[in-house]
């Protein structure tokens, strides 16, 4: 097992083909479950910089009749296609998820979570139905503790950050990330120690854009994002049911109370009047129109949620449409990983990036053209713990002990 990580961690990105055909050689031929899960996920590790490769390698071992080989597959596409919102990995960790075996559900949950990383409706349109699928799992009392532990888990990997990180084991500039590598290898031995899963916080990376003065000081200025708002902007979070009014449920009569009431007549030799038999005919003509009234009260419901529906379907054709064409972001702002490349500097800014290649992100340098006069800087908020202890008159340190000797 320590030898199929360790092919992983050195050629870790390279997406080396001898690499990749000896952990596929491994991971079909062992004799050892955890050896052969291990080289299914390293090839995860492997492929992180081509990730559009990995469901075509792992497709096949995913429907594996080895549970430990199908887990490695899923947590392999989780780690390649990290933050991706690939359509075929998602494709493939769908069915996953439905696994007669607790622990690839839990890997399929985990992986599809970071996929869908800082993903929207309009970057990919099953990022919801996968949302609703992880509380509903949570919120099931009959489903398995494993299941649920990584329902959990991916809960708070799709919000990392309140939504403002993703992961990569890639720096800005393309460059291998080590400790993220480490922290998403450690991750994977969540397996034998689930308290080893807050290693995954070393894979985190926070996307921003923070452009800097001279001073390394932030002056008020706008950033251009050339896309339309709705492309990149926060999902919207998952609103609670709503709890549906209980309407009051006329009492049953059964049909064994009726005859048991017809017999009693026969047997007491009572004749049924004709107001008698009026007002059996009154009662089942109003038990009809009851039915009837119940049945168009719910095909009415029917019709309302549809007409909301589609009222729903052409407001948000409507803002698509009056919709503006760019966004201006004041600095520092949130901008993820795909954002970058559409991303630029008003030309009316007083400032100018020092970064001539295209495309901006993270901490940039800023070019001030009107170099002399005043500038706008954003103030610096002081930590509230420093105000708290001005207020209270505790802000000294206690002074040092007096000198002493120490005898026995």
């Amino acid at each position: 097992m320590c030898g199929m990580y360790s092919v992983g961690m050195a050629y870790a990105g390279t997406g080396n083909n001898k690499a990749i055909r000896r952990l596929l050689h491994v991971a079909v031929s062992d004799v050892n479950d955890d050896v052969r899960r291990a080289a299914v996920i390293s090839i995860g590790f492997l492929l992180f910089n081509s990730p559009e490769q990995c469901p075509n390698v792992v497709s096949l071992l995913s429907e594996s009749y080895n549970s430990h080989v199908r887990y490695g597959a899923a947590l392999a596409l989780g780690i390649s296609c990290a933050g991706t919102g690939m359509k075929e990995a998602l494709n493939i960790l769908e069915p996953m998820i439905n696994d007669p075996v607790n622990y690839v559900r839990q890997g399929a949950l985990l992986a599809s979570a970071m996929v869908l990383v800082q993903q929207n409706d309009h970057l990919c349109p099953k990022l919801k139905h996968f949302k609703e699928l992880f509380t509903k799992t949570i919120s099931d009392k009959h489903e398995d503790i494993m299941v649920k532990f990584g329902a959990v888990l991916a809960q708070g990997i799709i919000n990392a950050g309140g939504r403002n990180c993703t992961i990569s084991m890639r720096t800005q500039y393309g460059h291998t990330n080590v400790p993220s590598v480490v922290g998403l290898l450690v991750f994977t031995h969540t397996w034998f120690w689930f308290p080893l899963s807050h290693f995954l916080c070393l894979a985190f990376q926070p996307t921003y854009l923070i452009g800097l003065n001279k001073d390394l000081k932030m002056p008020k200025m706008k950033f251009r994002s050339c896309a339309r708002p709705s492309t990149y902007a926060y999902p919207p979070l998952l609103e609670p049911p709503k709890e549906k009014e209980k309407e009051k449920v006329s009492t049953a009569i059964l049909s064994t109370t009726a005859k048991k009431q017809a017999k009693n007549k026969t047997s007491a030799m009572d004749v049924d009047s004709p107001t008698e038999d009026k007002k059996e005919v009154s009662f089942k003509v109003e038990e009809k129109k009851k039915q009837e009234e119940e049945k168009k009260k719910q095909e009415d419901e029917k019709k309302e949620e549809e007409k909301k529906k589609e009222e729903e379907k052409k407001k948000d054709a409507e803002k698509k449409k009056d919709e503006a064409k760019f966004e201006l972001l004041t600095n520092p702002a949130r901008v993820i990983v795909e954002q970058r490349n559409v991303m630029d500097i008003p030309s009316d800014c007083r400032y100018s990036s020092v970064w001539k290649r295209s495309g901006l992100g993270g901490f940039i340098v800023l070019k001030d053209t009107k170099d002399g006069e005043e500038e706008d800087l954003i103030e610096a908020l002081k930590p509230t713990i420093a105000t708290e202890e001005k207020t209270t008159g505790d802000a000294e340190e206690p002074s040092p002990p007096e000198p002493f000797e120490y005898t026995e």
